[in-house]
């Protein structure tokens, strides 16, 4: 017997923003480093999120001086610090996601930009990127604040770290837990990418699960969607060429964006049933695309029909092909033309 997937608690991130069973995706457009930390630009991103219908938009706070040892290099140092976004500027982020109707979040890569967001911003709720799911003494402090958590997993390699991490996090006081699969290669291949982890998470967490998309294109994500991801996170760029960062690739663009909310929306409600809605649709199909029993021949009144009599033609709008039966061997009671629906003996 096939495993069933745990019946997962809601997550509230908000007062209006839910994770769960039966809720809507929460879709979530990650600016990432792709805003070259410029404030404007990483604006615009705020624009093209909420303009796409999203419901969150993230950036990160990365003290790269805490983050990164130069020492050791200089170079990965170099290439993160120019891409930094100030405190000020994440001070106006969060007023103009405000301004926008966007949720804001932002995520944490040291203590120190932990402390500032849970502090200073005061975020209602803590994204744990991928490169930190794996240190426990940093899971450890972001359980421990009181706040849902939502964690990538894409730098585990096996469901029992997940579960290790998710354990680190409760055993710190953290029980509105939303975990994200992933792959931390940029962009992923879909050898790799290995959807069926969602499913699989899903029987061993009774918490919901979702995912992180690196993926080039549209459909990993859509296909996660039916999958039974309840959130969803890709980035989001103006320009997928560009080589300053390895998030641009597997990125996302403001007019892909729209097509890929509009087409997760359209999948949920190809996965929900409305009952009623799709009787009446099947009966009004069948009203053109059925076939009816019409005689194949004019039939004389009086006549025995015979299965080589009549035919089944469309419209669907006359007797229906499994009363066949009922009709072949009666008696015609009255005549018909070629091709005039018949009617059930009297």
């Amino acid at each position: 017997m096939p495993l069933m997937p745990k019946d997962a608690k809601i997550v509230h991130l908000t007062e209006t923003l839910a994770v769960g069973p039966n809720l809507p995706m929460v879709i979530i457009a990650e600016g990432g480093l792709t805003n070259w930390g410029e404030l404007s630009l990483a604006k615009k991103q705020v624009d093209a999120a909420m303009a796409a219908g999203c419901d969150v938009v993230k950036f990160q706070a990365q003290t790269t001086e805490a983050l990164v040892s130069e020492t050791v290099s200089p170079q990965w140092y170099r290439r993160l610090k120019y891409k930094e976004l100030s405190y000020d500027d994440l001070r106006e982020l969060r007023e103009y996601c405000a301004i926008r109707n966007i949720e804001f979040l932002v995520t944490a890569h040291t203590e120190i930009d932990l402390d500032f967001l849970d502090k200073d911003l005061n975020v209602p709720f803590f994204k744990v990127g991928s490169g930190e799911s794996v240190n426990e003494d940093f899971l450890a402090n972001v359980g421990s604040r009181g706040k849902p958590v939502i964690i990538s997993v894409g730098m585990h390699k096996s469901l029992g770290e997940i579960c290790h991490s998710v354990a680190v996090l409760e055993e710190a006081g953290c029980r509105d837990i939303v975990v994200l699969h992933c792959s931390t290669v940029y962009p992923t291949p879909p050898s790799i990418n290995y959807l069926r982890n969602i499913e699989e998470l899903r029987h061993v967490l009774s918490y919901p699960v979702g995912y992180s998309d690196h993926t080039v294109g549209l459909h990993a994500a859509i296909a996660a969607r039916a999958m039974g991801a309840m959130v969803l996170e890709k980035h989001l760029s103006f320009n997928k060429r560009d080589k300053r960062s390895l998030d641009c690739p597997g990125s996302a663009t403001p007019e892909e964006w729209y097509d890929l909310v509009e087409q997760i929306r359209e999948v949920e409600a190809m996965l929900s049933l409305d009952a009623e809605a799709r009787r009446e649709a099947v009966e009004h199909a069948r009203t053109w695309a059925r076939q009816s029993i019409v005689a194949a021949f004019g039939i004389k009144k009086g006549q025995k029909i015979k299965r080589s009599d009549v035919a089944l033609k469309r419209p669907g709008t006359g007797l229906p092909p499994h009363v066949l039966d009922s009709v072949v061997g009666s008696v015609a009671h009255r005549s018909y033309r070629e091709g005039e629906y018949i009617e059930l003996p009297q």
